[in-house]
Formats: structure tokens, C-alpha cells, sequence
């Protein structure tokens, strides 16, 4: 068996020290700071500074791939995260009647929690395994090789000393910073794929009032105009944040961060206006994300991998904007590649090799997918309502329309689900004769149907943004208190 040293103590290095454990090997986790997950949830998630991970305080969501990994791997972590609070939602339970079942649609679920809530669930079962130690306030500043003419990594440096072992997993982040200890190293540089998103987002955390488990069903809990959308994300323990969107170079985007304006704003649009109709309570104040990327970063380049004794997992590999929440999931199969093969001699060049196909097979489509999501979403709000006009044809229209029949057409919305979740490529998903047929027949019963703006008129939306904003809030406790 392997014994793996993990760079950062997020859910990515978290879940492949649990999941290599749990196959037999050992593992260390190095995190750079000094505290753990708690018992408290809203402590930790609205009181805990988290410089180096921004994205920890925005919302999450678990696709059924995620889902599909831990029920299947962890199950016990699942539970613990159902116990937290999380909460299930079948995507066919749009409709009225969720239609006859068909095979797959088990995949078809979202797990609703903050991210805290994972990480608090993989704390607690990692603390209980054997075989597994996480040494936090302790950072990786170096890595070890041995000679040769191939930069073979065989362990760490830390202000603690120097650790060996058979594998080093990179799971420190898009900020982990593993490129200047690969050079000291002597690596050769790794070739780094990114698409800039051109998107900022704004995000605002809030409880329903006693008494509201859930929110409403409908509408839709994402729409999009010409020049901003906006997004709700219900979570665990009746929290759920809100979310409005703008193109970075939107210059009325700064007026998002005072509270009254992003809330007047959301309520322009129909999940936000469904959602905080129903006297929320807010938790936070605006938290701000801005300079997102889509990042493909495998420690190789055009000649192969670059290093052996080393792999990236998580957003250390691949790193994509949170708009389709693929993140989560493109790290627990990468953590489960990682525990699943770790004992096929893991120091080796072939093991990188190996490793680095498996990605470009597995990951990099949906990286592509996201990457080619993002473009459209940021062209679309560069170009305003002109941009929505002139794409009432062609493709833009075709993938207009298939979203719009999905409300209505269970077959159709199970072929966006199982895209959604992973579970089957969009080319071959929405190829299927059954589905073209649905969205041409919804087409013909609609002639002249264009894609159409929701959310207000560029007029009404520079008013609601004309105050001054205020200075960046840091988030605020809550009243009440979430389970523990």
C-alpha cells in the first residue's frame, strides 16, 4: 500500500486522504491554516476568515455525480451531511407529477448544502480514520526528488521538517501555488489552458423565517437578461443565498456590493423576487467574486507529464466558474482516480502518465463544456440587449428553446438533467431523436418564438443602481443558529 502526502486540507485534499484510507493506504494532509471545521456550522461558515479560499463563503451545490461518490464511497460522510441539515432534490419534481421513472433518474439529484457542510462531514469521518493525520498551520514549502534525468517528487518540506512518501497529491487550489515548488524542483513549466469568464458575482446570505422549511418550487431558480441575471441557491438548515450576476465590465456592477441596491436588484428578477417575498432574514452582508476563470492545469505539457511522484485533484487541476457547479464533482472523481490506483506504483513516470490520460479523458470535456458555457453567458452580457436580439437564430435560439421545452417536457428535462449531473455528454444527451423531435414540435407549435430577456430593462436597471455603493460588508452572524 502507498503512503500519500495531500497539499491542502480543502474538500479535494480532504476527500483523497478519506478515500485512500479507506482502500488501505496511509495519508498526511498539510494545511496552511491553523483550524479545523467545527461543530457550529454558521460559525464557521459566516465567522471564519478565509483569504486563500474565496470560493468557500459563495454558494455550492452537489450534482448527483458528487452524490453518486459519496453514497457510494462515504457513505457514512453522506449521512453525516444529511444529519447537518443538506437536503435532497430530485430535478423531475419541477413538475406537478414527477413522471414514470426511468433508469438513471436515482442520478438525477441535488444534494443543497453549503460547502462547510462537506467539509465538516469529511473532517469528522477523517479524524476517526486510521491510518490518516492532518497537521494543520502547517504548510508544504518545498518538495523533495530524487536524482536523475526525470524530476521524480518523493515528499514535502514543511516549517515542521521533511516527510516522505510514495505519492504527493496537489490539492491546494488555484491559489495553492505548486508552480514555483515545482521549479525549484527542477520541472519543466506545465502547460496551463484559461478562458476568462468575464463575469463578476455578488452574493447574499439569508434564512427563511421559522415555520418555512423550503422555498417555492417555481420559477426557476436561475434567469438571465441582456446584461445581468440572477440566481438563488437553497441550502442546508432553511439558508439559501441569492446571487446576482454582471459582465466585469459593467460599470453600474460596483453599486451591488451596498445591500439595498443588490436587494432591489434581485428582486427585479423572478427567483429572486419568489424568494425573498417570503420575509428571509439576511445573514450576511454582500460578498463579492470577481476575476473567474475556467483553468485546466495538469502537471504536463505537449511532451507528457512533467513531474512523476505528483498529481493535482480539485481546482489544483481543473478549476471552473461555479455557474454549472461542476467544481465538487470533477474533484471526488479525481480524489477516487487518485485512492483507486494509488497502488500501481505511484512514484512512477508511467503512474503520471497514466493519471494525466485518465484526466484528458474524463475531466477535460466537461472543463471544455463549461469553458464554452461561460463564453456565450459573457458575450451575451458584453453585447446587451443587442447581443439577445442578434442571437434569436441558429444555435443560440436551438439552446434557448431546449431550455424553455424542459419546463414543460419531462423527457426533455431529464436530458438536460443528466447533462447537468454529469451522467451523459451534452452532444450525445440532447442528440437523441426523442428529444430533437420534442424540441422541434415545441418550436412548430411556437412560430417566430425568439429567445427573450427576463429581468428589467437596461433604463430601470441603471435607476436601481444610481446610489452610491457602500464599502465591501464583511459578513454578519445570524440571529439563530443552525444544527451542529
Amino acid at each position: 500500500m502507498a503512503h500519500l502526502l495531500v497539499i491542502g486540507g480543502g474538500v479535494a485534499g480532504l476527500a483523497t486522504a478519506l478515500l485512500a484510507a479507506r482502500r488501505g493506504h496511509t495519508a498526511e494532509v498539510f494545511e496552511r491554516d491553523t483550524r479545523a471545521p467545527g461543530t457550529t456550522l454558521d460559525q464557521d461558515f459566516f465567522g471564519w476568515r478565509r483569504p486563500g479560499v474565496p470560493q468557500a463563503a459563495q454558494p455550492h451545490v452537489l450534482l448527483g455525480a458528487a452524490r453518486a461518490v459519496l453514497r457510494g464511497e462515504l457513505p457514512d460522510v453522506y449521512a453525516e451531511m444529511l444529519r447537518l441539515g443538506a437536503r435532497e432534490r430530485h430535478e423531475l419534481d419541477w413538475f406537478d407529477v414527477r413522471p414514470p421513472a426511468r433508469p438513471g433518474d436515482e442520478d438525477l439529484v441535488l444534494l443543497q448544502a453549503r460547502r462547510i457542510v462537506l467539509e465538516s462531514a469529511l473532517t469528522t469521518a477523517l479524524r476517526a480514520e486510521p491510518g490518516a493525520v492532518v497537521r494543520y498551520g502547517e504548510p508544504v514549502t518545498g518538495l523533495t526528488t530524487a536524482g536523475g534525468p526525470w524530476p521524480a517528487v518523493t515528499g514535502v518540506t514543511t516549517p515542521g521538517g521533511e516527510y516522505a512518501g510514495d505519492l504527493v497529491v496537489d490539492a491546494a487550489g488555484r491559489r495553492g501555488g505548486s508552480a514555483p515548488l515545482l521549479a525549484r524542483a527542477g520541472c519543466r513549466p506545465a502547460a496551463v489552458e484559461r478562458h476568462r469568464t468575464g463575469l463578476a458575482y455578488f452574493c447574499r446570505w439569508y434564512r427563511l423565517p421559522q415555520g418555512v422549511d423550503d422555498g417555492p418550487r417555481r420559477p426557476w431558480t436561475v434567469t438571465g437578461g441582456a446584461f445581468a441575471g440572477c440566481a438563488v441557491f437553497p441550502s442546508d438548515n432553511r439558508v439559501f443565498a441569492v446571487t446576482v450576476f454582471a459582465h466585469t465590465g459593467d460599470p453600474t456592477r460596483a453599486a451591488l456590493r451596498d445591500p439595498a441596491v443588490f436587494e432591489a436588484a434581485a428582486r427585479t428578477f423572478p427567483p429572486g423576487a419568489a424568494w425573498l417575498g417570503l420575509g428571509a432574514e439576511p445573514l450576511s452582508g454582500v460578498l463579492a467574486m470577481a476575476g473567474l476563470d475556467n483553468r485546466w492545469s495538469p502537471l504536463a505539457d505537449g511532451r507528457g507529464p512533467v513531474v512523476s511522484g505528483m498529481v493535482p485533484v480539485g481546482d489544483a487541476l481543473t478549476h471552473t466558474n461555479p455557474t454549472l457547479g461542476q467544481g465538487t464533482s470533477l474533484a471526488l472523481w479525481a480524489a477516487d482516480r487518485v485512492a483507486r490506483t494509488a497502488h500501481r506504483d505511484p512514484g512512477s513516470p508511467g503512474f503520471a502518465a497514466d493519471y494525466h490520460g485518465w484526466a484528458l479523458r474524463t475531466l477535460k470535456p466537461w472543463f471544455d463544456f463549461q469553458a464554452g458555457a461561460d463564453a456565450a453567458v459573457g458575450d451575451r452580457l458584453a453585447a446587451g440587449a443587442a447581443g439577445l436580439r442578434e442571437g434569436g437564430s441558429g444555435r443560440v435560439r436551438e439552446a434557448a428553446a431546449l431550455f424553455e421545452c424542459a419546463l414543460e417536457d419531462p423527457e426533455v428535462m431529464r436530458a438536460r438533467a443528466r447533462v447537468r449531473h454529469l451522467t451523459e455528454a451534452p452532444g450525445r444527451a440532447y442528440a437523441d431523436p426523442l428529444v430533437r423531435a420534442r424540441v422541434a414540435r415545441w418550436l412548430a407549435a411556437r412560430p417566430g418564438w425568439a429567445p427573450h430577456a427576463v429581468g428589467p430593462d437596461r433604463a430601470r436597471w441603471e435607476q436601481l443602481t444610481a446610489t452610491p455603493a457602500a464599502l465591501p460588508l464583511q459578513p454578519v452572524l445570524p440571529s439563530t443558529s443552525a444544527r451542529s
